[in-house]
């Protein structure tokens, strides 16, 4: 029942929000002069193994088509994603992405719907940056643009050239969407599965929050925008998109994963200094009641934490490009039953070149865990054919020597090989 009401409710959001914009639509088409703006991509995605048994990581091609219709101030969007995953069946659907209206004036805007919010200034860490969820049911392994989740929101702009203020308001939840199938090459608990004659089910429902107006999330975001300086403070109350996991045993046999998700407060900053060719990266964030998996059955309770990051880029000359993060967190009040570490620190490495006419590009991208010893690295080659076909390829390298972050997915490296067509 929990479920039937978040689905009513999603689906009553976005039938709202369609049947205005369609409304819109028609009207804006008495201008014979209007036209549907189209784009879009098909694309393949093939990834093996690089270590016994050599099998695949994944197998899928999508077809998003993005369609946008203008009219005076006002724009609607619909994207839509097609996808058949060979490896997992149950991935195999049509599925909205974005559909929203917008509407903007000379000082104001508003736009409703299925959309993507990002806040802050990092690249691939979530400091500030808690409202649009994420698909991690291949982990890392794809790009973050398909990562990162559109949630129903609406929002509300007010702007000059100078300063910006942002209010938002999510009335639906949505956490991130896990790897819950044991096929899955990076279902996170396969160590549990290996136990002889042990049954590991899931229930997602139980710890998901109601359809209703006090599970509302609702933040703001004022944002400066002044010469040799960008910053913004935001503040959100909000809810842990990713979940913390309890399990529960059902039996000695059988064990039942609950992720459970809890209310929780955020306070932050950013900031963006460009001296020349380098770009200088601020973002810290104060987390509020924010909840931990525990390793040992205790009472859930929050705590707070202090989320930083300091990152570089420099545009050097001859087309490279090279980048660097280093991010924390650190736990108040640190207890010894949670799981994670009292301070954990990451690090991102990015290294890229464009080659042959800037139709070669050679790039990686690297996580690594400080605390955990442990790694990701994507290196990609990505040869444009022409303006519409590109073909890409690369190798994921993950590794792990302590535990932490990456330890579930040590032995995931694999070669991966995408080709897509732009329209």
């Amino acid at each position: 029942m929990k479920m039937l009401g978040i689905t009513k409710g999603w689906n009553l959001f976005v039938s709202v929000v369609l049947t205005f914009a369609v409304s819109l639509v028609a009207w804006g088409q008495q201008d014979d002069k209007q036209r549907f703006e189209v784009k879009g991509f098909v694309d393949t995605y093939q990834a093996l193994r690089s270590s016994s048994p050599f099998d695949f990581m994944s197998s899928r091609s999508t077809v998003r088509t993005e369609v946008k219709k203008t009219f005076g101030s006002s724009q609607v969007n619909v994207s839509l994603n097609i996808v058949h995953n060979a490896l997992l069946k149950e991935e195999t659907s049509i599925r909205l992405r974005e559909a929203y209206f917008e509407h903007r004036e000379h000082h104001w805007g508003l736009k409703a719907g299925r959309q993507l919010i990002i806040w802050g200034v990092a690249d691939g860490i979530r400091i500030t940056d808690h409202l649009s969820p994420m698909d991690l049911t291949e982990f890392l392994a794809q790009d973050y643009d398909d990562i990162r989740m559109p949630m129903n929101a609406l929002r509300f702009l007010l702007f000059n050239e100078k300063v910006q203020f942002e209010a938002v308001l999510v009335p639906t939840f949505e956490g991130y969407k896990l790897p819950t199938d044991s096929r899955n090459p990076w279902y996170p608990f396969a160590a549990l599965d290996a136990h002889p004659g042990l049954k590991v089910s899931w229930d997602t429902d139980a710890g998901r929050p109601d359809f209703n107006i006090r599970n509302i999330e609702y933040g703001g975001r004022l944002s400066f925008t002044l010469p040799g300086v960008d910053f913004s403070l935001s503040a959100l109350h909000t809810w842990n998109k990713m979940p913390i996991f309890e399990q529960q045993w059902v039996s000695p046999q059988a064990l039942t994963i609950v992720p459970r998700h809890y209310r929780m407060g955020l306070i932050g900053a950013d900031i963006a200094l460009p001296v020349r060719q380098v770009v200088i990266r601020g973002e810290a964030a104060l987390s509020i009641d924010k909840h931990f998996t525990y390793s040992a059955p205790k009472p859930s309770e929050g705590f707070e934490t202090l989320n930083w990051l300091m990152g570089i880029d420099w545009y050097a000359p001859n087309d490279w490009m090279i980048s660097g993060q280093v991010s924390s967190e650190s736990i108040f009040g640190y207890k010894s039953h949670i799981s994670q570490d009292q301070t954990t620190a990451l690090l991102t490495l990015s290294i890229s070149k464009s080659l042959l006419g800037n139709t070669l590009k050679l790039s990686d991208f690297a996580y690594i865990d400080m605390v955990g010893q442990g790694w990701f690295s994507r290196f990609t080659a990505d040869y444009a054919l022409s303006d519409q076909i590109h073909i890409m390829g690369g190798y994921d390298w993950l590794g792990s020597r302590k535990g932490g972050l990456f330890d579930a997915y040590k032995k995931n490296s694999e070669f991966w090989l995408r080709v897509r067509y732009s329209f």
